[in-house]
């Protein structure tokens, strides 16, 4: 019963995981459209260094989200080989199955636990510089009202 709750729970986190990144995927697609659609009239000046900025963070936060995405996609992928691999060793009559079980399993873990470093990082990246995005989008906003009453 546990180990279905567990399973259970497992599913329910991952989702989550994916929602919010899917989230933030299209928060950037979305702001970057935005940012665009309110300087397409105007000509290209200095004041638009900040926009510039903004919509290559908003970029670097886009794909950012999709190397997660990648990296969990990788993951999950590996899980099912190495349950497979097992299932099919469970079968083998050779004495040393319990051996290459193990072996394979250590060698996942290693695997595994480099890319969700990658994956952690590549989230942060994501979240950091679509706020940093903001921030910037910001900035220009206010100095293009600062410069329109000047």
């Amino acid at each position: 019963m546990s180990e279905n709750l567990e399973l259970e729970m497992g599913k329910l986190f991952k989702a989550s995981q994916e929602k919010y990144i899917y989230f933030l995927l299209a928060a950037a697609a979305s702001a970057i459209g935005f940012a665009m659609t309110q300087s397409k009239v105007e000509p290209l000046g200095f004041i638009h260094i900040p926009l510039g900025f903004a919509i290559g963070l908003w970029a670097i936060s886009f794909v950012a989200g999709l190397r997660v995405v990648e990296y969990a996609a990788s993951v999950t992928f590996q899980n099912q080989n190495y349950l497979a691999f097992k299932r099919e060793l469970s079968s083998y009559q050779g004495g040393n199955a319990t051996e290459i079980i193990s072996l394979f399993k250590s060698r996942l873990n290693e695997t595994v636990k480099q890319q969700q470093k990658r994956m952690k990082f590549y989230g942060e990246l994501q979240s950091w510089s679509l706020l940093l995005g903001g921030l910037a989008y910001i900035v220009w906003h206010g100095a293009r009202m600062w410069a329109l009453n000047a």
